[in-house]
């Protein structure tokens, strides 16, 4: 059970972090859809907290806080637990049940 805990754990950690190094090369190649897809746990977040308009009615700008930036910190363990607890729940139902041995009662 520990074994199956820590490889959810590892592969949790490791899906979240190749995620948000796949959403910056996205995000640098310009496409800020897909960006916003791959790492959707900050989007989310970010998106549930207010930011102040600071620009024009034909280009609207918003203006980072420090929560936003508290709220991207706050996404990346939410990703090591999101995925982390996906991957758990798959090799639960992966691996074959073990057969329990049959007691005798004399």
């Amino acid at each position: 059970m520990i074994k199956r805990i820590l490889l959810a754990a590892l592969i949790g950690v490791t899906v979240t972090l190749l995620l948000i190094a796949a959403s910056f090369a996205a995000d640098d190649a310009g496409h800020e859809t897909l960006s916003n897809c791959l790492f959707w746990q900050n989007w989310l977040l970010q998106a549930l907290l207010p930011a102040p308009d600071i620009g024009t009615a034909e280009h609207p700008f918003d203006e980072g806080t420090p929560l936003t930036f508290i709220a991207w910190f706050a996404s990346v363990p939410l990703g090591f637990v999101i995925y982390g607890v996906a991957a758990f729940v798959m090799i639960r139902r992966l691996r074959p049940p073990v057969p329990r041995r049959p007691t005798t009662s004399d």
